[in-house]
């Protein structure tokens, strides 16, 4: 048996990207058995996946339309008809720049009932017509792709079984948090029904018990503290907004203030210095002068914010100039007090949806996401009996201009 089919090597695959608005970061964790999975990658990652040895990378850059065409034959025309979603979200509608599963349209050659991969709506006329566009999202962007070998473990025997297209799995959703051609997309952000909620129950009053509790597994918590330490200043003031128990900041000569809803969850937190209890969806002001922080991090909570426009403008304000802001979230939440607009979208237009936030607000800029998938599961944690993967990790970030 040649040797390179008793491995089994741990890779992280990442892909950087520009659009309009944004810079764009996206890494995928996979463990790769090298005698089921290895060919499915590009021939360029053979060597590396076979032979490499820990550290090795690979990286590969196309030009637009190289890893992915853009074939004119995947834009349809199409009916209002021909939209279809299923039953139980018969309310989604159609919006401009929004992406929905292929299997979501009807009458279209070569698209099955059932088809996940994403279409986008790039046109609606008055009378309900449309265009969809089937293309990979990632089809009209230069890529630079960077394969690291992180680990590998020998395998005493091959005894068959399933494949996972990790290469697939890697580049399925970026792109989604892009505009297309540079035009905003339609994200009901002017549409009182995206911020409300199903529990309208007074925040306040929702929370009023603690709920000391981690809001994303270990590993998810570790990935973003690790993000954070390679963005943030050495030093100063930080705002840890909508905080609670648990902050994820790196180590660093800070001045943590935290606001958040539930006084017993901020006490319990280690990382704060001072506390504040204010309900900003009632009232968005924050309580800090011109340009008192360095940096703001709003993690795991805007999708709970029903007037994201009026505190983002207030996080510009209390930013000093040159000070970062960001925004992280994973894919859970709370249903009785999450956004409705939220729900509907993709992991990745999720983050497209912050960046048509941001871009409303003057003074802000040099725009960012970063996404990570694909960790293993702590062992030891409640819910690895329904999923072995580590909870995701989105990320939208910037900084004030002026």
């Amino acid at each position: 048996m040649q040797s390179y089919i008793k491995r089994q090597v741990e890779l992280l695959l990442t892909v950087e990207w520009a659009s309009h608005l944004a810079k764009h970061k996206d890494e995928y964790f996979c463990s790769v058995n090298v005698w089921r999975e290895c060919e499915l990658f590009p021939k360029d990652l053979w060597v590396l996946i076979k032979d490499g040895e820990r550290g090795d990378e690979v990286v590969l850059n196309f030009s637009q339309g190289q890893l992915f065409s853009h074939d004119q034959g995947k834009i349809y025309r199409c009916e209002p008809g021909q939209f279809r979603p299923q039953e139980r979200i018969k309310h989604i509608k159609l919006r401009k720049g929004r992406f929905y599963p292929l299997g979501f349209f009807a009458g279209i050659p070569g698209i099955y009932s059932g088809n996940p991969h994403p279409g986008r709506i790039i046109s609606i006329d008055e009378s309900g017509k449309f265009t969809l566009d089937a293309n990979h999202p990632l089809c009209r962007y230069e890529l630079k792709v960077k394969a690291k070998l992180l680990n590998i473990k020998e395998k005493t025997s091959e005894l068959g079984g399933r494949c996972k297209d990790h290469w697939e799995m890697f580049l399925n959703g970026p792109g989604m948090q892009a505009r297309y051609n540079g035009e905003p997309t339609d994200f009901g952000i002017d549409d009182p029904y995206t911020f409300s909620r199903e529990d309208e129950t007074e925040d306040s009053i929702f929370y009023a018990e603690p709920r000391l509790i981690s809001h994303i597994d270990r590993v998810c918590h570790q990935n973003l503290v690790k993000f954070y330490a390679e963005k943030f200043p050495a030093e100063g003031r930080i705002l840890d907004l909508m905080s609670s128990y648990e902050s994820h900041l790196p180590e660093g000569e800070y001045e943590v203030w935290g606001l958040g809803i539930n006084l017993k969850e901020l006490e319990a937190n280690p990382r704060l210095n001072h506390r504040i209890v204010k309900d900003i969806n009632l009232d968005p002001t924050l309580p800090f002068t011109d340009e008192f922080f360095d940096v703001v991090v709003c993690d795991l909570s805007i999708e709970y914010a029903t007037k994201p426009l009026a505190l983002i403008k207030e996080i510009k304000r209390v930013l000093r100039r040159g000070g970062m802001f960001f925004f992280s979230f994973s894919n859970r939440y709370f249903p009785p007090k999450v956004i409705r607009g939220w729900i509907d979208l993709h992991e990745f237009e999720r983050m497209g949806f912050v960046l048509e936030l941001l871009s409303r607000i003057e003074g802000i800029g040099n725009f960012g996401t970063y996404s990570l998938r694909g960790f293993p599961r702590p062992a030891e944690d409640k819910w690895v009996c329904i999923t072995g993967v580590s909870d995701p990790l989105y990320v939208v970030f910037g900084e004030r201009l002026n």
